[in-house]
C-alpha cells in the first residue's frame, strides 16, 4: 500500500463506516462526503478525481437502476399487489405460515434474479400484504435479505459477484467449472441453510410473528387477485421484461452478453412504452440507495488505487498456496470478513483471479469464493446491496430497520452458515 495516502484513504474508509454505524446522519450523505474526501486526499498526492469516479462500479449502478424501473413499472400495474394475494390465500391468515411461503418465494426466484432485484421485487409486496393485515413487516425483510443473499449461490446469474468470479474463471480456460457445476455443488447447501434459517428465524421472532385480526384476514381474502391489477398493459409489459430478463441471464453469460447491458435495454424499452407515467416512474427510483452505493463504491475504489485491495489480494494468494483444508478455511473465512467490512462485489474483483488459478487443483475453490462473499455479505449489513434496499424500505415506511437490529439478526445467522459451509465445501474439496 502506498504510504502515506494509503493510511489516510483507510483512515476516511474507517471514519466514514464508524459515522453510517451510528445511524445518526443520512447514509447516502455520509458515503458521498466521505467519497468527496477520499477524493481530496488523492488529489492532494496527484491523483485526480476523475480516476477514482472512472473507476467506480457503474455497471453495477446501473443495473440497479434498471432493476429499479422495471419493478417500479411492475408496482405501477398492480403486480405486486397480484402476487401477494395469490401467496396469501393458501397461508389463510396464518403470520408464522405466511413468513415461511415469503422466505421460500424468495428462495426461488433469487436463483434467476440476482439479490438486489429480489429484495425490489420482494420488499414492496411484503410491505404491502404485512400492513394490510396490519402486522410488522420488519421480520419479513429481515429475513428476506437474508434468504436472498444464500439462496443466489447456486446460480452464476444470482449475485453479481458471481457473474465476476465465473468470468475470470471462464477467461482462464476452466472448462470443469461452470453453471452446472455450481449448482450441483452448492444447491445441496442452499438447501441446508434454507431449513436451518427457517428453523432459527421462526424461534427469533416468535413474538413479532403475531396473528392478525380476523376481521383483517375477511378483508384481504374477500378480494380476488385479478382485481388489483390496475393497468393490464403495464401488467403484461412487465411480465415479457421479466420473462426477457430471466433469459437472458440465464444464457447470455454464454454469448459474452453482460446483465446490466440487458438490463439497460430492457428497463429503458418499457419505460417508453410506459410514456406520459415515465417521470413518476423514476421518481420512485430509491435514489437515497443509489447515492449511499456511489458513495461506498467510490471508497471501495479509492482503497484500490491506493494498493490496499491488491495486498489482501496478494496476501490471500500467498496462504491458500499450502494445504486443501487450511485453502478451504481460509478462502471462506477471510473473502466473507472482507465482503461484511468493504462490499462483495470489490471483494469478489480481487479475489475472483486468486480462485481462477485455483481452480486448476480443483474446481471447488471457485465455489467456495461464490459462497463466502454472498453470505459475507450479511455479516454486517454494509456488505451486500440487497440489505441495504431493505433497510432503505423501512425508512421510507417511517419504521426502520435500524443497523444494529439487522446486525443482531443477520451477523449471528452469517456464522452459523459460514460454519455449515466450511463443513460441507470441505467435504466437497475431499470428494472432487
Amino acid at each position: 500500500m502506498q504510504e502515506p495516502v494509503g493510511t489516510l484513504i483507510l483512515l476516511v474508509f474507517i471514519g466514514t463506516y464508524i459515522a453510517i454505524s451510528s445511524e445518526k446522519v443520512n447514509r447516502a450523505a455520509l458515503s458521498m462526503t466521505g467519497m468527496g474526501f477520499a477524493g481530496l486526499v488523492l488529489w492532494g498526492y496527484g491523483i485526480g478525481f476523475n480516476t477514482l469516479v472512472h473507476s467506480i462500479e457503474w455497471s453495477t449502478i446501473l443495473f440497479i437502476v434498471s432493476m429499479m424501473a422495471i419493478v417500479s413499472v411492475a408496482g405501477h400495474s398492480g403486480m405486486f399487489q397480484y402476487i401477494a394475494l395469490t401467496l396469501v390465500r393458501p397461508t389463510g391468515g396464518d403470520t408464522k405460515r405466511l413468513f415461511t411461503v415469503f422466505i421460500v418465494f424468495v428462495f426461488a426466484i433469487s436463483i434467476v434474479f440476482d439479490t438486489t432485484s429480489t429484495i425490489l421485487i420482494m420488499g414492496p409486496l411484503t410491505i404491502e400484504v404485512c400492513k394490510a393485515l396490519e402486522i410488522d413487516f420488519k421480520p419479513f425483510l429481515i429475513g428476506e435479505a437474508i434468504t436472498c443473499n444464500f439462496a443466489s449461490i447456486p446460480s452464476i446469474v444470482g449475485a453479481v459477484p458471481n457473474l465476476v468470479i465465473a468470468e475470470k474463471v471462464f477467461e482462464a480456460g476452466v472448462i470443469s467449472f461452470n453453471a452446472a457445476f455450481l449448482f450441483v455443488i452448492l444447491m445441496p447447501l442452499s438447501v441446508i441453510l434454507l431449513i436451518v434459517t427457517l428453523f432459527i428465524l421462526h424461534r427469533i421472532f416468535k413474538e413479532q410473528l403475531g396473528d392478525s385480526t380476523d376481521e383483517k384476514i375477511d378483508e384481504v381474502f374477500i378480494v380476488e387477485p385479478q382485481q388489483m391489477i390496475r393497468s393490464r398493459s403495464d401488467f403484461y409489459l412487465s411480465l415479457v421484461a421479466i420473462a426477457i430478463l430471466t433469459l437472458a441471464f440465464t444464457f447470455g453469460q454464454g454469448s459474452g452478453l453482460e446483465p446490466p447491458l440487458i438490463a439497460i435495454i430492457v428497463a429503458f424499452t418499457v419505460l417508453m412504452m410506459t410514456r406520459e407515467r415515465v417521470e413518476n416512474i423514476l421518481s420512485e427510483i430509491n435514489w437515497n440507495t443509489v447515492f449511499f452505493l456511489i458513495g461506498i463504491f467510490g471508497l471501495v475504489t479509492a482503497l484500490k488505487i491506493v494498493g490496499f485491495i491488491d495486498d489482501i489480494g496478494d496476501a490471500v494468494n500467498a496462504f491458500v498456496s499450502g494445504d486443501v483444508g487450511g485453502a478451504v478455511a481460509f478462502l471462506v473465512w477471510v473473502p466473507a470478513v472482507l465482503s461484511a467490512i468493504i462490499d462483495n462485489i470489490p471483494v469478489s474483483i480481487i479475489l475472483a483471479p486468486i480462485a481462477a488459478n485455483l481452480a486448476v487443483v480443483t474446481p471447488v475453490f471457485p465455489a467456495i469464493l461464490v459462497f463466502a462473499v454472498n453470505v459475507g455479505g450479511y455479516l454486517l449489513p454494509i456488505g451486500a446491496p440487497a440489505n441495504l434496499l431493505a433497510m432503505a424500505m423501512s425508512e421510507d415506511e417511517h419504521d426502520p430497520i435500524s443497523f444494529k437490529a439487522f446486525a443482531k439478526i443477520a451477523t449471528p445467522m452469517a456464522i452459523i452458515h459460514l460454519l455449515i459451509g466450511t463443513g460441507w465445501l470441505f467435504l466437497m474439496s475431499l470428494m472432487i
